[in-house]
């Protein structure tokens, strides 16, 4: 049996199944890129396709970051003058300086990107339940609990980053409530994503999670 992959387009909505040389095709076409959420049976949770490239035989995953060049000051000269020490010296505090304004700003920027990718993932994850909620509800009247057939237990949906996914109904409709783990934020340590169906079939979304680390979907 060919494996089947997923994906999550630009509006974070799941795509699938496809087979592997489908999705290659797709990558080709520019449909997905490297930074694509995937997903297979067998995997713990949805990653970028580059972590998964070789897999499908696709060269040219990005390369490994460089190591930033050490960069080292030239020996003074033996007949310099003070003058030429003195803008030694100057030069080397504005690279120190430069160099601390330049990591002040790059390293909380990086460390909200990985928050964002983590939960978008878990946000794919609990999306791709929304399908089977809605046949649920329309087939038997009623809001879909952990249990039921085709629904587990919280944490038998658990993952990196996802510690359970829980159903059940909600203020005139079902909802699906995804709680997440793994953040590496003392204030997210209770973060929640909810997904809610309304009595007209429509889908709403809410967190309680600053808008910064939240899908472009679901900003407010």
């Amino acid at each position: 049996m060919h494996t089947q992959w997923y994906y999550a387009d630009r509006q974070r909505q799941q795509q699938g199944p496809l087979g592997g040389a489908e999705l290659v095709a797709a990558l080709k076409r520019g449909d997905v890129d490297m930074s694509t959420l995937v997903w297979r049976e067998g995997l713990p949770g949805w990653v970028p396709l580059a972590q998964v490239a070789a897999q499908l035989g696709v060269q040219g995953a990005p390369p490994p970051v460089p190591r930033a060049v050490e960069r080292r000051a030239a020996p003074p000269r033996k007949s310099g003058s003070k003058v030429g020490l003195i803008i030694l010296g100057v030069l080397l505090g504005c690279f120190v300086l430069f160099g601390g304004i330049i990591a002040a700003i790059a390293i909380p920027a990086y460390s909200d990107y990985t928050i964002r990718a983590r939960v978008s993932q878990v946000y794919v994850t609990a999306s791709m339940q929304r399908v089977a909620v809605t046949e649920f509800y329309l087939s038997n009247q009623r809001c879909p609990v952990n249990g039921d057939e085709g629904f587990g237990s919280p944490e038998s949906y658990s993952g990196t980053y996802l510690a359970s996914l829980e159903f059940g109904p909600a203020a005139g409709g079902c909802q699906i409530r995804a709680r997440l783990q793994g953040l590496n934020q003392s204030r997210l340590a209770d973060a929640e994503l909810t997904l809610q169906l309304d009595r007209d079939q429509n889908w709403t979304s809410s967190a309680n999670i600053p808008d910064k680390y939240l899908p472009a979907s679901m900003r407010r």
